[in-house]
């Protein structure tokens, strides 16, 4: 394997990992702020969060409410694809 293929894999393997232990991280923060949620606070600290008015809920709430209606038709989805039977021709 090419050393630029490897490192470029090693790359890609170091961020799929930080993706992963940022994910746990913030689960964490999750489950514990229904225990204590004031520490949850502290750790997190003022960053990184968003405090939204009444005035801009009710707007999201209705920009949300007026999304054209998206076509869920999962029928070809689900479609069942066959194995081809793999035989030995002699």
């Amino acid at each position: 394997m090419d050393p630029v293929q490897k490192f470029w894999m090693y790359e890609n393997w170091l961020a799929d990992q930080n993706d992963d232990a940022e994910l746990a991280k913030n689960h964490a923060y999750l489950v514990a702020s229904f225990w204590n949620p004031e520490a949850v606070k502290q750790i997190l600290g003022d960053g990184n969060v968003h405090e939204s008015t009444d005035a801009e809920f009710e707007e999201s709430s209705e920009l949300v409410k007026n999304l054209p209606k998206l076509n869920l038709d999962y029928t070809n989805a689900s479609k069942s694809h066959r194995r081809r039977d793999k035989t030995l021709k002699g």
